[in-house]
């Protein structure tokens, strides 16, 4: 039996005692270990020489910071490694990929010395109740709904064992002391920083010798000089693999990598250990406390519950990779480590430890291994007997890599691959180590064998910093640095919000889940982007029934119970449905529900339908312009000011009229509208010459307005006529015949008034704009659209126009804070490739995407349509200008030509077969995500809850049903989908079913 505990030590020291226990095999497992306690009876040279045995078996954690850490008189430095989506990535990116770490790792190797590295892909559970905790902070107004719905989520999360992989690689910078590994290290000529007579002292005084004899562990002098030297030799070591991306390992990390292997399948404990008080000497933090068995093939580890003394058992086994194929070709699919990873039911850790060798010694131990297998050949062959087929391919192989170390006079490497299993109970693991055994030896054609009576070591082996003496070294390889990269250790399937340090400042945050890349879940929020300076657009792309509705909804209701001040472009009504139900519940199935929905009168006194959610239909305002004033969408009215109410004007009667007829009558047009505009820029000279400042005169004097327009082309026809001029009368006539009858048309008619008013300003939570019985055209081609399909289109344009003014807001209060900032703002708009289709319609995106960063207002862009989206991003890049869709969800297109237009919002070639095909085979509820980090991945739609799968329903087959059930008041009464047993076609995290859209 054994047992372990890690202590934190003195200032910055740590270390770990490891206590054996010798016992009968009825006793194993039932004594746990302690922080060594003063011997009971004896006498003192006994209690001495338990002392000197405890501290002669430790494992020495001396120091550690978030630079270097110190292990016995090894120094050691780490970097997190970080996660690189593969998925979709063509075969040079694949290989640039893969020669990654074999970069970064010859910077290394460039010296006389071998180096030491160790290599660990673990997975680390989701702290989830932090994460919402940080999101609900970063809120600009959350609702208590708002609150508990990630709380919710985060219960979520941690329920179905969500983690994130962890990539990490230790190296050994050197030695402490003089003389001891003198071979290994990263600087030349073993000219390592130490401290003569030695960097530690022994205790001096009463009280110290007393300390130490009741903890059985010295308390540890090292030289701030010293410490200081071996930091800046691991700031240059950073710096040289700079190239592999990584970020220094914390101390924080480390003692979670140490806790790690010594909890099995057990959760990790996320009490803090350092930092949490200052200490001084002989005052000791616990960082880990075990107890365990060691069995013949396997580890048992134990771990209690401090509250109720429960034990909580875990099984872990450790297997080594004992043969590879004689050759083999990088291949995506058979990288040893990425398939580990990803092609594994169940969690694979990955323990490499490994030797970096420089060229001459590389060099010398490859010939002579080649020198040996030639003497064998030649003695074999001396004696009469023919060279098996195996020796032969040896002395292949040997020669080989004999003839690419002189050609490319490269450092190599010898290596150990290992990977690690745990499990709930001996027969699972048992099953576990089949599988893996199985599929490395089926699709790999790796041989993985589990050695016996060697798990402890092979445990151990696991720690960070020197490993000890395995007997196993037949599984060592000799070879090419290269090696490393083909696994693909680096590859997995993160994607979602990245947060950045830039100049010691975090940018952006991890935001709402809204799925799952594989076992991984995708976090993001719109803001994001532009918090990361990124662009401020979202595009959600994808063919009728693929599921973009129901993703884009979820992120609504997210973003304004956040605070988000969300504005929403509506033609079909989905967002005000979504509205609707979370505020009235089932009244929404009453025949008679829409015609208050329409008239405007629900919740009023007036309407018999009362909200089962006061407070959040409060916050809701929802507005049907066809059903409005005629006069809201003047150009005038929605314009920021009169020059741009003028060029707005222009491009709504073009957009209303075509351009065959708008060319017919643009001279007339134009001269009335100067005309007009001459007009009001008279009356505001002459305010300002009665006194009047310049913004109380433009309080003050009306605008100019359409119906102006069209009422001055009239007079000016009815003069033609009346002075009998005929040639002018000729011109006018159709303009005039034109544009009166504009005036009367259906979508026209909302831009003509003699006396507009605007909208109301837009102050609640979310805004919807409806346009009940709009007709979206069936072209993308603007040259099809038929006269009433113009008209529509032009009003959803001036309708966006209008939006985008909305949220133009200044600064304001932070209800929350007290402090006076930017709100955030989100502008939804469906159906967006009825604006995009125009050149006019996509200028005007490309001003809401630009201005949406400064103003902390982002774009949602919802469509069927990718090429003007593509149009829109191109003429940025071809401007110079950043990419302003700071991230894209493509889901399920209908054609190879559709995903071939998709495919480069994606930042992939438009003849990409493999997103090309992807595209088309994607299930309703699966999409493609590219994030700002420009990382492509599939992704599972996840809405978690019943009532949003419920609320997000576009479908009229099944919404009526869904719809049919009150949503309880509180998020902290909605139910979890796989709770509730929905059925769903899309993937799930293989972690444990839940229900996903």
């Amino acid at each position: 039996m054994f047992m372990m505990i890690l202590l934190g030590g003195a200032v910055a020291f740590f270390v770990i005692a490891m206590i054996l226990a010798a016992g009968s095999p009825a006793s194993k497992g039932k004594n746990r270990g302690s922080a060594g306690g003063r011997g009971s009876g004896g006498s003192s040279a006994r209690t001495q020489d338990r002392a000197a045995r405890r501290e002669d078996m430790r494992l020495p954690y001396r120091f550690a910071d978030d630079m270097l850490f110190v292990h016995g008189d090894s120094v050691w430095t780490g970097l997190v490694l970080p996660t690189a989506i593969d998925e979709y990535l063509n075969e040079s990116e694949l290989r640039a990929m893969a020669e990654g770490p074999a970069r970064g790792l010859l910077n290394l190797a460039r010296g006389d010395r071998n180096v030491e590295c160790h290599y660990r892909k673990v997975y680390r559970p989701i702290t989830a109740v932090d994460w919402a905790e940080q999101l609900n902070a970063v809120a600009w107004d959350p609702t208590e709904n708002y609150k508990a719905y990630n709380l919710r989520k985060a219960e979520y999360q941690e329920r179905i064992g969500a983690m994130r992989e962890r990539n990490i690689l230790l190296v050994k910078l050197g030695s402490l002391k003089r003389g001891s590994n003198g071979d290994g290290g990263v600087l030349p000529g073993g000219d390592d920083p130490v401290e003569d007579p030695g960097l530690t002292r022994a205790l001096r005084g009463a009280t110290d010798r007393a300390a130490a004899s009741a903890t059985g562990v010295h308390d540890e002098y090292l030289s701030p000089v010293v410490l200081a030297q071996w930091t800046q030799v691991a700031r240059e070591v950073h710096e040289s693999l700079e190239g592999l991306g990584g970020a220094p390992l914390t101390r924080e990390e480390l003692v979670w990598l140490i806790r790690k292997p010594l909890h099995g399948e057990l959760p990790v404990p996320p009490e803090p250990v350092l930092g949490s008080r200052s200490w001084g000497p002989d005052q000791f933090d616990l960082v880990v406390d075990f107890s365990g068995e060691n069995r013949k093939t396997h580890i048992v580890l134990h771990q209690y519950d401090e509250v109720t003394g429960e034990r909580h058992t875990s099984y872990t086994t450790t297997l080594v990779a004992a043969g590879w194929p004689a050759e083999t070709r990088f291949r995506q699919s058979t990288a040893w480590a990425r398939y580990a990873a990803q092609n594994v039911e169940f969690p694979v850790e990955i323990d490499m430890r490994f030797t970096l060798i420089p060229y001459l010694r590389f060099k010398d131990r490859a010939g002579k291994i080649n020198g040996n297998l030639i003497d064998e050949m030649n003695d074999m062959a001396t004696s009469g007997r023919s060279p098996d087929t195996k020796l032969a391919s040896q002395v292949t192989r040997a020669q080989h890599l004999v003839d690419d170390v002189e050609e490319h006079k490269m450092p190599g490497m010898e290596a150990q691959i290992r990977f690690t299993i745990s499990a709930p109970d001996v027969a699972e693991l048992e099953r576990r180590r089949r599988v893996l055994e199985m599929q490395f030896k089926q699709d790999l054609k790796v041989t993985l064998l589990r050695p016996t009576r060697q798990q402890w070591r092979l445990l151990q082996s696991q720690l960070p910093g020197d490993a000890p003496k395995l007997p196993i070294a037949p599984y060592l390889r000799l070879q090419e640095v290269e090696q490393l990269g083909a696994g693909l250790p680096t590859a997995g399937t993160e994607l979602g919000d990245n947060p950045e340090q830039r100049s010691g400042k975090r940018l952006g945050w991890v935001g709402n889940l809204v799925g799952w890349a594989g076992k991984m879940p995708v976090h993001y929020s719109l803001h994001v982007g532009p918090a990361r300076n990124d662009g401020g657009g979202l595009a959600i792309v994808g063919a009728s029934g693929g599921g973009k509705s129901s993703l884009a909804l979820q992120k609504f209701y997210e973003e304004s119970e956040s605070g988000v001040r969300s504005l929403v472009i509506d033609p079909k009504t989905d967002f005000a449905q979504l509205c609707y139900y979370l505020g009235f519940g089932s009244q929404v199935n009453d025949p008679d529900f829409a015609h208050d929905a329409e008239t405007g009168l629900l919740g009023t006194e007036a309407s018999r339908f009362r909200p089962v959610n006061p407070e959040f239909w409060a916050e809701t305002e929802v507005v049907d312009l066809l059903k409005g004033q005629a006069g809201v969408l003047d150009p005038w009215v929605i314009a920021r000011d009169v020059p741009s109410g003028r060029l707005l004007a222009e491009t709504m009667l073009r957009g209303f009229l075509g351009d065959e007829d708008y060319q017919r009558v643009r001279l007339p047009v134009i001269e009335a509208m100067a005309t007009v505009v001459g007009w009001y820029n008279s009356a505001i000279r002459q305010a300002t010459e009665q006194g009047l400042g310049a913004r109380d005169a433009e309080q003050r004097v009306p605008r100019p307005t359409l119906w102006q327009v069209v009422d001055e082309v009239v007079r000016a026809y009815d003069h033609a006529v009346s002075t009998g001029d005929r040639e002018s009368a000729k011109d006018l006539k159709l303009a005039q015949m034109l544009l009166t009858e504009l005036r009367t048309l259906p979508y026209a008619r909302l831009a003509f008034a003699e006396r507009p008013q605007p909208l109301s300003a837009m102050r609640k939570r979310r805004t919807v704009i409806t346009l009940r019985g709009f007709q979206s055209p069936a072209a993308s081609d603007p040259r099809s659209w038929n006269p009433a399909e113009r008209l529509a289109a032009t009003a959803l344009m001036a309708v966006v126009e209008l939006g985008s003014q909305m949220l133009d807001v200044g600064y304001e209060k932070n209800p929350v804070t007290g402090e006076v900032g930017l709100r955030p703002k989100a502008l939804f708009v469906d159906e967006a490739y009825v604006v995009t289709a125009t050149e006019s319609g996509r200028d005007l995106m490309r001003r809401a995407l630009k201005q949406g960063r400064s103003y902390l207002a982002v774009t949602v862009l919802i469509t069927q349509q990718a090429i003007d989206l593509v149009q829109i991003e191109d003429s940025e890049a071809r401007s110079g200008g950043a990419n302003q869709i700071h991230t894209v969800f493509a889901f399920k297109q209908k054609s190879a030509q559709e995903a071939s237009l998709v495919a480069p919002l994606l930042g992939r070639p438009e003849n990409d077969l493999k997103v090309i095909s992807a595209l088309q085979e994607l299930r309703t509820g699966v999409c493609l995500q590219r994030d700002a980090d420009k990382r492509v991945g599939t992704v599972a739609v996840d809405l978690v809850f019943k009532e949003i799968l419920a609320a997000t329903d576009t479908n009229g087959t099944t919404r009526p049903s869904r719809q049919g059930i009150d949503p309880p008041l509180s998020v902290w009464d909605w139910t979890f989908l796989q709770e509730a047993g929905e059925s769903d076609p899309a993937p799930r995290p293989e972690a444990e079913p839940t229900a996903v859209v």
